[in-house]
């Protein structure tokens, strides 16, 4: 079981301390290979009983071990990525965002989307609005018409007045959290719930939200660009929609016995 599996796995089972630390894992294998625990715990603003908790709540009898695992990834995925062509890599990416989304408990995410009096959404980069473009022309004919926050600078103005009763939904591909970071923490700060989008492994949105989806995304080196595609965000709000269309059915025939 690779990491992402373990932490997927074990996700209940992890704070917020514990994600920070695994994101940052995730984002620097290859540096975290050959750390001690003490130079990971000083990078991860942590100590080394927090990383050692974490290892072990992820399956691991230590660090030992875990870093032991970890270069056998990291030594598969280099053998993998000689013959995996940028095509190949689709697959993986479809099963592993459905995945992620099967492993989520939905049923919160669900009613507070029904419940929401507004919904607002916001997307990191171009891509990822044309994603929420997408998904709010399909909840329209369900009644729910989402606000789609052209930038950061429309972000920054309508945050003011988003309310508790109120929903954002944030998809971000980099999860670099740092240009919205304190419109974020502002949010939080007065309970507005929350529900991000984001990749696994680029989870600084995640940090602040109420609720989470995730969704798997490779990158491809191409002429020393890393090029990605955004099918799996697609396909993580198109899985959002449908499991939102079934929720809103089932209390419709509620409605209907009574």
């Amino acid at each position: 079981m690779d990491l992402e599996a373990r932490v997927n796995h074990h996700y209940s089972e992890l704070n917020e301390n514990d994600m920070d630390i695994v994101s940052y894992i995730l984002k620097n294998k290859r540096s975290v290979e050959n750390m001690t625990i003490t130079s990971l715990a000083k990078l991860t603003l942590t100590s080394k009983s927090s990383i050692l908790r974490l290892a072990k709540k992820l399956g691991y009898s230590g660090y030992s071990e875990f870093k032991y695992d970890l270069r056998n990834q990291l030594k598969k995925d280099k053998n993998e990525e000689i013959s995996v062509s940028f095509t190949d890599l689709q697959d993986n990416e479809i099963e592993n965002t459905k995945k992620l989304f099967k492993q989520t408990e939905l049923e919160p995410i669900l009613e507070e989307l029904h419940g929401a009096k507004r919904i607002f959404c916001y997307g990191t980069g171009w891509g990822q609005r044309d994603v929420l473009s997408n998904f709010n022309r399909c909840l329209i004919p369900l009644n729910k018409f989402p606000v789609l926050l052209s930038s950061l600078t429309e972000f920054e103005m309508v945050s003011h007045t988003i309310t508790e009763e109120d929903l954002l939904i944030v998809v971000s591909l980099s999860g670099d959290i740092k240009e919205a970071k304190d419109v974020m923490q502002a949010l939080e700060i007065r309970n507005i719930p929350i529900l991000s989008i984001t990749d696994l492994r680029n989870n600084g949105y995640a940090s602040l939200a109420t609720y989470n989806l995730y969704f798997q995304v490779n990158s491809f080196d191409y002429k020393e660009e890393e090029i990605v595609s955004l099918l799996p965000i697609y396909i993580a709000t198109d899985l959002l929609y449908r499991k939102y269309t079934e929720y809103v059915m089932r209390l419709e025939q509620k409605e209907l016995l009574i």
